[in-house]
């Protein structure tokens, strides 16, 4: 890492700081799992009531579809 290379107290702290910030990324990747658990849970239950509101969480929570790239450079008739 930084620290290994530079041998200064900034890089050990900013060593540090890149670990803690992976850590609170892995935290919420895997609160999403939870989110999206509970939403199904909820959804199965009151269906009926709140099917338009399900939708919308689902559209928003949903990744978004690739659409084909256009190739760039050099090209042939």
């Amino acid at each position: 890492m930084l620290s290994s290379v530079l041998k200064s107290d900034t890089a050990i702290k900013m060593s540090v700081q890149i670990i803690e910030t992976f850590v609170q990324l892995r935290k919420l990747a895997n609160n999403y799992e939870e989110i999206m658990n509970k939403v199904h849970q909820m959804e199965s239950r009151n269906n009926k009531q709140f099917s338009e509101i399900y939708e919308a969480l689902r559209r928003l929570m949903s990744k978004p579809g690739q659409t084909p790239r256009k190739q760039i450079g050099y090209k042939k008739e």
